[in-house]
């Protein structure tokens, strides 16, 4: 169903509008030419998070490796001068994201409005806290998980479903005075305890006058973390409230049922052998350092370095062989669902088309 309204955000044949960076880390990686600028930086200011949710594979590391954690937030000062930075290097995209909530930030409304004014941005939260200035956003991603209060306690570990709802309320109306307003998304990831609630998340989100509903199979699936495990999922009941939360769309509200990065059964798929997309973003943590890839955040051996306390240090070691190696020894195997997945295999595959024959 992903695929009928096919000129949306989520549908990831997006990736061939990157042609040209694919065609340059492509060179790259042969050891001709020079890396081109990430399409998108990955930020996450804030390392704590006030909910406790089994699946989130960020906190668990943090949990497990706390005294590795050297601070607990980005400064405002600091993130002024990156923002400044990736806009003159020439990235498009800021998601202020979480290795924690990012609305925990004491400063987050300041750091939301002023990115906004500089470059398009995003912001991904748990809506605990309503950031007004994300009216200003190019999309918000509202991680709510739930369609009620019972369920949301059970996935989310805190009885905070109210409070949610209420702030969703609330950013709604800051966005409707905006021109232009952010698109609010209404994220659900499909899990033992709420795969029978999925149409009902989908009827609240379209009440409470968001956007986007999007929809997607959990992944806990990773072999490189403690507890790993393929979560038993009914897909044929999952399918059926899929196709039922479709009949819910309209021009005014748009539904996403993605799993495209899963096989038939919700598992991990793997439609290319190299990780070749990585270089499109680049993800930046409070420990002040950037990493390979936003599935593998807080993992000492994907580590590209230091960006900390002065953000130009990137250039020094960005495109170097040092980057080029660290992409090279990606196993594949050893990853999950693959967040740039089906950028890799058009990575992989582009050069079998004659591409100068519309």
């Amino acid at each position: 169903m992903e695929w009928i309204d096919k000129y949306n955000s989520f549908n990831s044949y997006k990736g061939l509008t990157y042609y040209k960076n694919y065609k340059k880390v492509g060179k790259w990686m042969e050891g001709r030419g020079e890396l081109p600028t990430p399409v998108e930086c990955n930020l996450d200011p804030y390392a704590s998070c006030n909910l406790s949710c089994y699946f989130c594979v960020v906190q668990r590391y943090i949990r497990h490796h706390r005294e590795e954690v050297v601070r607990n937030e980005l400064p405002e000062e600091y993130i002024h001068r990156l923002i400044e930075f990736l806009k003159d290097w020439g990235v498009r995209g800021l998601c202020i994201s979480g290795g924690g909530e990012p609305s925990l930030h004491p400063r987050i409304e300041w750091i939301v409005g002023h990115a906004c004014g500089v470059m398009e941005t995003a912001l991904v939260s748990n809506m605990t806290k309503v950031v007004k200035s994300s009216a200003y956003c190019k999309w918000v991603a509202m991680s709510v998980d739930a369609g009620g209060r019972e369920t949301y306690k059970r996935v989310k570990g805190a009885d905070r479903f109210d409070e949610v709802i209420g702030n969703i309320k609330q950013l709604v109306m800051a966005r409707d005075g905006v021109q232009k307003g952010a698109k609010l998304c209404y994220k659900f990831l499909v899990l033992p305890e709420n795969q029978g609630e999925i149409y009902e998340a989908c009827k609240l989100a379209r009440e409470l006058g968001v956007q986007h509903f999007h929809a997607r199979p959990v992944d806990f699936e990773r072999v490189d973390i403690k507890g790993h495990k393929k979560l038993e999922i009914d897909v044929e009941r999952v399918r059926e409230q899929f196709e039922k939360c479709h009949e819910l769309g309209s021009e005014d509200f748009k539904v996403f049922t993605v799993t495209h990065k899963f096989d038939n059964e919700f598992h991990v798929k793997h439609d290319f052998d190299k990780c070749l997309a990585s270089p499109l973003v680049v993800p930046i943590l409070t420990d002040g350092n950037a990493y390979l890839c936003v599935d593998h955040k807080m993992e000492e051996r994907f580590k590209l370095g230091s960006c900390y306390p002065d953000p130009e240090a990137i250039l020094e070691w960005w495109g170097s062989d040092a980057h080029r190696g660290l992409v090279k020894s990606v196993n594949i195997n050893e990853c999950s669902r693959c967040t740039w997945g089906i950028y890799n295999e058009q990575m992989a595959n582009m050069e079998r088309m004659d591409l100068s024959f519309p």
